[in-house]
């Protein structure tokens, strides 16, 4: 009787721990960055954080999205203030507090957008030294690009500020994921040309910061997103941004 009676404590014990996960609420964070990321709307959504739900949904956890630039939320991450972001490069620098999940995700390629009206050019990558190059605060681009000291960068908080800076002819050009690109374009009633040269994507990844507390619940989400990409369902999810 009394070894029943301890196994069934044992087994409460142990339904009220799986209960308490599965309550367990993740801070996903990251900025607006359409079709990736979109805030404003009744619900955040996009490509990366309709992935981010549907992982909840297969690992059984809860998720809350905040919007802060790029490089706040990487600081957030590395002080274990938020747990996940989703379509990062893979960085020396980033692993130090970043676990990248496995599968990665599809690459990405950047474009070169120009200014309008001024006869410029970026036929290869050398190209780039003679002109003021707009990029997002926090984004990495490739590791040529990011470790450059000849480049002329400047650096703005969000696409959307370097866009108006391309606009205005503050900068010569911005570097961007062209599906972001071609989003913002469209928000601003802008087209702005694209150069030939483009910077070929990397593999971006689902990361998991080092140092949260929800740091016991990364192997549950990484068997969800392997169960995810075995059944394609990042690319019905992206299909759906087209």
């Amino acid at each position: 009787m009394k070894h029943a009676f301890l196994g069934l404590l044992l087994a409460l014990g142990v339904c009220s721990a799986r209960a308490g996960e599965a309550q367990a609420l993740l801070t996903v964070v990251g900025d607006h960055a359409p079709p990736f990321r979109i805030f404003g709307a009744s619900e955040p959504g996009g490509i990366y954080f309709d992935l981010a739900r549907a992982l909840a949904r297969r690992a059984g956890y809860r998720v809350r999205f905040v919007e802060v630039p790029s490089a706040r939320a990487l600081a957030m991450m590395r002080a274990g203030e938020a747990d996940l972001m989703i379509g990062l490069l893979q960085t020396p620098d980033r692993e130090a507090f970043l676990h990248y999940l496995s599968p990665s995700l599809p690459p990405v390629d950047k474009r070169i957008l120009l200014r309008s009206g001024v006869p410029l050019s970026v036929e290869q990558y050398a190209d780039l030294q003679r002109l003021t190059i707009g990029v997002e605060r926090g984004k990495s681009y490739s590791p040529q690009f990011d470790h450059d000291a000849l480049l002329n960068k400047d650096v703005s908080d969000t696409y959307a500020i370097a866009l108006k800076k391309l606009q205005a002819g503050r900068v010569d050009a911005v570097v961007i994921p062209e599906a972001e690109a071609d989003w913002l374009m469209r928000e601003m009633g802008q087209r702005f040309p694209k150069a030939s040269y483009r910077i070929s994507g990397l593999p971006t990844f689902v990361v998991f910061a080092r140092a949260s507390p929800n740091a016991h619940l990364l192997p549950r989400l990484e068997q969800a997103l392997r169960e995810l990409a075995a059944n394609d369902e990042f690319s019905a999810i992206a299909r759906s941004y087209r």
